[in-house]
């Protein structure tokens, strides 16, 4: 017998369309807003910390589609979305992740997870193919 745990049984329902799994996403969503903003927290910082979390994701991903990760796999990961993101809001140079805003963020985001996709893939399969220029192709036209 498998029993679910309180966070399975959370994102379980988060993943759901039906009208009672969405009216409990709402209460959920009004919860939080009611617990954030009686903190003190601004929007920005819990979207800085949900960041935090898709980052520690994104590396777990990506260390386990490789056979043998090293750290520049993941400095490359993180340096090809930092500058895809850079370029995408116009800036000439890259910035960093904690000088990007909150949009920018939400681009990296996407971006990180095409970029950690594309690296397990181009391993996986043995391609050839410049993962960087693939995503700035990608995400920047």
């Amino acid at each position: 017998m498998n029993v679910l745990s309180e966070k399975a049984i959370y994102r379980l329902v988060f993943k759901s369309k039906r009208p009672e799994a969405e009216a409990f996403q709402d209460w959920v969503f009004d919860i939080i807003k009611t617990l954030r903003q009686s903190t003190g927290l601004e929007g920005f910082q819990v979207f800085r910390m949900l960041d935090k979390d898709h980052q520690k994701e994104a590396m777990q991903k990506l260390r386990k589609s490789l056979k043998d990760p090293v750290r520049v796999d993941f400095i490359k990961a993180n340096t090809i979305a930092n500058k895809a993101v850079s370029s995408k809001y116009g800036h000439p140079k890259m910035i960093k992740k904690d000088q990007m805003t909150p949009d920018m963020l939400v681009s990296r985001q996407e971006i990180l997870e095409d970029t950690v996709d594309l690296i397990g893939t181009t391993e996986r399969f043995g391609l050839e193919i410049g993962v960087s220029e693939t995503i700035y192709k990608k995400h920047l036209h």
